[in-house]
């Protein structure tokens, strides 16, 4: 028999194909034994099963007599009787894996979402394209039980269709809109209630210019969701109308929080081996959904490798996507934080940034709602204990978890528990033997049996082992036993007794066949707070220069005592980060020098950076000596380790590093949405500054604290921090100033004015820190902007910009610049307006400062609109609104960029969707109480109304402008919306001043 000449085919009506024949199943029930078995293909079926899908919920008395005589007719019909092999409990069908179309449509499909995964979309849709050509009509067409088209067929259908939906994403990235559009149609009209073939049909629709049609299939959907279930369109599918209809950059992407099935497991471990019986049951538990699973064990068993196999085997049952996290239990570093693994869930699920709450109860309910009507496999490594794992248990009866930890997890959880325990004898023979080769596997048979005792058959242990054997002479595995089996006879007889001593024992060979220098920067390797480091940092432990740091990690890494993360960055093992600290002990190393030495750098570098990217924020300390790209580089890079040492020096000490490190890059942390790592780190140096009793770091941390809050749009709460802490010292005018800018948005102008006057003051007593001055000569610019006072708006911020110019502030450069453009938009004067606007992006980019250069971008769109430039100016807010919901958080600026989009639509003859435009502008500015931005959204609206010819409406906002301008003091708002209701012919009313704001 040839084996590649077999076929067996379950993806429409059944198939065997034997020795490249057809071999036809003529019987009904030997069919459907057949479907049974190839379904479960290489497992062993269970004969209930069997029974259950031959004769139903209620079979004969006779079944389990009669199912043997089907099996054995079947046998006979195949040609072969070891075909189908009896197992202790039913039947197994043995086939190369390959022979099975459901199992090669099954590797496709996950071989087209790792080539996506790779951004490789060409070899993916072709892999997705192979898949689905598996397909040769309805699942088990011919297979006549009731059960299994109840049980099976939906579920081979639902793969059938994400796959499907998944290759349709592919073309659209690969711009082959023209090509899906009729397939959509077809799978609308099959699927009325699929939302996500609707959000693509209006996507492609889009794309190929044609945006009456994609509204008309929005319309369509809503018809058939409200005739059929009752209900109005999901969050996701409106998003996509509205993004139509204001031309979101979005579009050119998958649609913003729509789901897309996603794939964290870690590949998986090579030469795997053992845990058959474990394996097949938790699979077995994950068949069905909403199951938890524990799987437990002493450190280095191998939890994480059974865990990824788990999910590798069980990803078919979960076709909405499998979320993995380590959650660092038992590492020496400090555990991931509940909070970080939700938003980086969140990211995953395609959730953006700005709809990330930072409220642990909020992210909670959030991705519980994410989950909601969803199947995904959520893998949770390396826990420490219940109360870390419950708030990310997701919630949802289609959800499972798999959870793997040292202690038994059990209560509340009602999970099933599976311990792991080493390998049988035989099976850690094997994992050894696989990777020398089969040479040595004959020639050392008895060494390597030796070898694998004296690791006390622990994964770990083996593995360390082969690092430091593969591709040694034969002759290396005898002697490597012998220096394993000799030394410390106690450490050797606890190997019985303690689960980690067969891994010490291979650490420890590793270990002392280093150099003086590489076992040293091991040692302190294990000090490091957060996940890696780089060799600039192992070159602040070691005190040493970074080329010799660069050479000794490299024999590290030749050890396997580090692994490489990245490029020029390096991590250990938790076990590994366990046993460094040990021998650091154990040698009397300077542990709390090596430690300042690594803070010290962060700190040193971080405020170098900082003095290249926001040098406002601190006296002139010389010229920089760091590229911009450079330092924002940096930041990057050690984002993770900032934070880290930041509260670790929090809890631990030196206490005035924790703020310290914050004040030194805190522009960076609220403009690059980390908000919620960069909530954690402020409030545990707050905690610092307290605990030290230094007041001048205690109202930094405020401020910074208010600051995030005022760039995620909560200016409340921004107020409420500023109201907890009095200004003072060195940091007054960051609180004063702060404290301006939070009452201005809120639309309170005359306390706005009284804190920049403070400013001011500070400023002339400070004539050595020109920033001052400059940012309360910025804030009375604005000011004066917003109460339509353009002279004096145009001659104190052409002071502070000329300031700004000779004190090489960047930021506060930038800032003077666009809100002097913004007073020339305002007069109309575009030309200048564009030129300086586009002066101010350019200095933002420079200090990476991306919360300002969407707001920037906004305001260039409108005055290039303004202009005459439109075409320009619309494709300027769609950049600036990507790039707003790429940081995420501040639905003021977000307001302000669909404001340009509104603009500019409108100048281009489209006063629908910018109508659109501003509605949603209304809504966002509302929810911030973002005061001149309602205003700003009313005139707009009605401006935009009268265009599409609704005159009833259009007074109506431009009334309400009227009327909120008038009590906030927006004297240009006012007076354009009187010139807007003359325009319309009608009345105004007489707005009512409000000089409390």
């Amino acid at each position: 028999m040839t084996l590649s000449q077999d076929e067996f085919g379950v993806l429409g009506p059944l198939v065997v194909r034997r020795e490249g024949r057809i071999v036809p199943i003529t019987a009904a029930k030997h069919r459907i034994v057949l479907a049974t078995l190839l379904l479960g293909a290489n497992r062993s079926v269970p004969a209930a099963d069997l029974i259950r899908r031959v004769w139903g919920e209620q079979p004969p008395d006779r079944a389990a007599q009669t199912l043997p005589v089907y099996v054995m007719r079947l046998r006979r019909a195949l040609g072969d009787p070891q075909l189908i092999h009896t197992t202790p409990t039913g039947y197994r069908i043995e086939l190369r894996h390959d022979a099975l179309d459901l199992h090669r449509f099954t590797d496709l499909a996950e071989q087209g979402a790792a080539l996506v995964a790779a951004e490789d979309h060409v070899a993916a849709c072709a892999a997705y394209e192979r898949a689905l050509a598996e397909w040769r009509g309805a699942p088990l067409a011919d297979v006549p039980s009731e059960s299994l088209h109840e049980a099976e067929a939906p579920n081979l259908a639902e793969q059938r269709l994400r796959v499907t939906s998944e290759l349709i994403d592919v073309k659209l990235r690969l711009g082959r809109c023209d090509e899906v559009i009729a397939d959509l149609r077809r799978l609308t009209a099959q699927h009325p209630l699929r939302e996500r073939f609707w959000s693509q049909l209006m996507v492609a629709l889009y794309r190929v210019d044609r945006q009456a049609d994609a509204l008309d299939a929005y319309r369509q959907a809503s018809t058939a969701l409200a005739r059929e279930l009752g209900v109005d369109p999901s969050d996701g599918l409106r998003s996509v109308h509205h993004a139509i209809l204001t031309g979101d950059p979005a579009l050119h992407q998958p649609a913003a929080n729509a789901w897309a099935p996603v794939s964290q497991l870690p590949a998986p471990v090579g030469n795997f081996v053992g845990r058959a019986a474990e394996l097949a049951r938790v699979t077995a538990l994950l068949t069905r959904a909403g199951a938890t699973v524990v799987v437990c064990g002493p450190p280095g068993v191998g939890k994480t490798a059974f865990a990824t196999a788990v999910g590798h085997a069980a990803r078919d049952r979960y076709p909405d996507g499998q979320l993995y996290v380590n959650l660092r239990g038992h590492s020496t570093s400090a555990p991931l934080p509940t909070s970080a693994v939700l938003a980086r869930f969140l990211r995953a699920m395609g959730v953006r940034a700005d709809h990330i709450p930072v409220d642990e109860d909020d992210l909670v309910r959030g991705y519980r709602a994410r989950l909601r009507g969803r199947r995904v496999l959520i893998t949770l490594d390396n826990a420490a204990s219940v109360e870390q794992v419950l708030p990310l248990l997701p919630g949802e009866p289609g959800c499972s978890v798999v959870i793997t930890s040292r202690n038994e997890l059990r209560k509340p959880l009602r999970a099933a528990l599976v311990r792991l325990d080493v390998l049988r004898g035989d099976e850690a023979w094997k994992l050894l033997a696989r990777s020398l080769g089969p040479e040595a596997a004959l020639a050392q048979f008895d060494a390597i049996a030796e070898l694998a005792r004296l690791c006390g058959y622990l994964p770990l242990a083996l593995r360390i082992a082969l690092g430091n054997l593969v591709g040694s002479p034969h002759a290396d595995i005898e002697s490597y036993v012998d220096e394993l089996r000799g030394g410390d006879r106690l450490a050797a007889l606890a190997v019985d007794n303690d689960d980690t001593a067969a891994v010490r024992r291979a650490f420890d060979l590793s270990y002392a066949a280093l150099g003086r220098g590489a076992a040293r920067l091991f040692r302190l390797a294990g000090l490091v707070p957060g996940p890696d480091f780089s060799a600039a940092g192992a070159a602040a432990l070691l005190g040493a220069p970074i080329g010799e740091a660069r050479r000794l990690l490299e024999e590290l890494a030749t050890a396997h005592l580090v692994q490489r993360v990245g490029a020029e960055r390096f991590a250990l093992h938790d076990l590994l980060h366990d046993y460094a600290v040990d021998r650091a002990t154990a040698e009397d190393e300077d542990v709390e020098g090596a430690r300042r030495r690594l803070f010290e750098w962060y700190l040193r570098t971080a405020v170098e950076v900082g003095d290249v990217l926001y040098p406002e924020l601190r006296p002139p300390s010389g010229a920089p000596t760091m590229p911009a790209d450079e330092a924002r580089a940096w930041l990057t890079a050690e984002r993770a380790g900032v934070l880290a040492a930041t509260e670790h020096c929090a809890a631990h000490g030196p206490l005035p590093l924790a703020w310290q490190l914050i004040e030194a890059v805190s522009g960076y942390f609220g403009s690059h949405g980390h908000h919620v790592e960069f909530l954690r780190a402020v409030g545990a140096a707050l905690g610092a500054a307290r605990a030290a009793r230094d007041r001048d770091a205690e109202v930094a941390m405020v401020v910074w604290l208010a600051t995030e809050h005022r760039n995620l749009g909560d200016l409340r709460m921004a107020q409420a921090y500023l109201r907890t802490t009095a200004p003072s010292g060195r940091t007054r005018w960051l609180h004063t100033g702060l404290d301006g800018v939070v009452n201005l948005e809120l639309g309170d102008l005359p306390a706005a004015a009284a804190a920049f006057s403070r400013m001011a003051e500070l400023g002339e007593a400070a004539p050595a820190h020109p920033h001052v001055r400059i940012s309360a000569l910025a804030g009375w610019g604005a000011l004066h902007l917003m109460r339509g006072e353009f002279g004096p708006a145009r001659d104190r911020l052409a002071e502070g910009l000329a300031l700004a110019r000779a004190a090489d502030g960047v930021n506060l450069e930038a800032t003077c610049a666009a809100l002097l453009g913004r007073c020339h938009t305002a007069q109309g004067e575009y030309g200048q307006a564009v030129a300086l606007l586009r002066q101010a992006l350019a200095h933002w980019y420079r200090s990476g400062a991306r919360h300002p250069r969407a707001e920037g971008m906004a305001h260039l769109a409108t005055a290039l609109s303004l202009g005459g430039e439109h075409v320009e100016a619309l494709r300027t807010a769609q950049r600036s609104l990507a790039l707003a919901q790429e940081v995420g958080g501040s639905p003021r600026i977000e307001c302000e960029v669909h404001h340009a989009l509104g603009v500019a639509l409108r100048n281009l003859g489209e006063p629908e969707r910018a109508v659109a435009a501003h509605l949603r502008g209304l809504e966002l500015a509302t929810a911030c109480e973002y005061r001149y931005g309602m205003a700003r959204s009313h005139l707009h609206l009605g401006q935009a109304l009268r265009r599409d010819g609704r005159r009833s409406d259009a007074v109506r906002h431009a009334r309400l402008a009227l009327d909120l301008a008038g009590r906030s003091g927006f004297h240009g708002f006012v007076e354009m919306a009187v010139g807007l209701l003359t325009e319309l012919d009608a009345p105004a009313a007489t707005p009512r001043p409000d000089h409390a704001g």
